[in-house]
């Protein structure tokens, strides 16, 4: 009788069914530190597992989960900046690499693939070979650890639509929200409080308290950033049309359409 040559020395409970198994050992990046193990997991529902492997006991720990796409996670290894990389194929694709001492799991602007594999040739020292429906796809990462650059830019309402001006270097939009004030209504609806509040002071000494209110009612508007903007009844609506450089963010031209109009592309 037989007897397996194979000892478990831990087990891991998975949520679904895996699809893919791939064993990385990286190192840090002076080279001085002892080496980790890492066994990463992908998943038939979308996820993939990262679990790291004791060198000597064999025990798994430390496990953490990232949803991937919608379709099974398939892992390959790949190089890149000469060390080992996995790359996770799913409805979309994503690279886990180690850089600076610590992982990142970056998505890929590009095609689904279905498969991939490192290879190394004259023209490309590093580069990889991809499978994506009916073609072959070669590629390489360009550099680790880069990221996309974002600016945020305040504006009035919710964006909705935008294009580019093919001439000015500018985004046009249109902004809408429903149960919003225009500037000129909310303007008018100040104004008409502080009239109230001195139409319905009575004698000297309230007239004087009144305009003073009325003024400051008048002159002092509340940073919306800080203390929201005025909520409309339902049915309300309130658009711009804004012009925004780019490149600066300045704000070229901005159109406010009238209360209740809501603006579409």
């Amino acid at each position: 009788m037989k007897t397996s040559e194979l000892i478990d020395y831990s087990m891991q409970a998975l949520p679904s069914q895996p699809e893919s198994l791939l064993l990385l050992e990286t190192t840090s990046e002076d080279g001085k530190g002892s080496s980790t193990i890492h066994l990463n997991i992908g998943l038939q529902n979308g996820c993939l597992l990262r679990t790291t492997v004791d060198n000597v006991t064999g025990d798994m720990m430390d496990t953490r989960t990232r949803y991937l796409g919608t379709r099974p996670v398939r892992v390959f290894r790949v190089r890149s900046q000469n060390k080992d990389a996995v790359l996770c194929t799913s409805s979309r694709s994503w690279l886990l690499y180690h850089y600076q001492n610590r992982f990142h799991l970056t998505p890929l602007s590009y095609v689904t693939l279905e498969s991939a594999s490192s290879f190394s040739s004259e023209q490309c020292l590093e580069g990889i070979v991809a499978i994506a429906e009916n073609t072959l796809r070669i590629m390489a990462v360009e550099k680790l650890g880069a990221s996309f650059n974002h600016i945020s830019y305040p504006l009035k309402f919710t964006p909705r639509r935008m294009i580019v001006h093919p001439l000015a270097t500018c985004l046009m939009m249109i902004e809408t929200d429903h149960a919003a004030y225009t500037t000129v209504t909310l303007d008018k609806k100040r104004n008409d409080m502080a009239d109230d509040i001195v139409r319905l002071a009575t004698d000297m000494e309230e007239v004087e308290l009144a305009k003073e209110i009325a003024d400051t009612l008048r002159n002092n508007k509340p940073d919306e950033t800080v203390y929201g903007a005025a909520k409309a009844a339902p049915g309300k609506w309130a658009s711009v049309v804004r012009l925004l450089n780019i490149k600066t963010g300045e704000n070229v031209s901005t159109f406010e359409l009238p209360q209740d109009e809501a603006a579409k592309w």
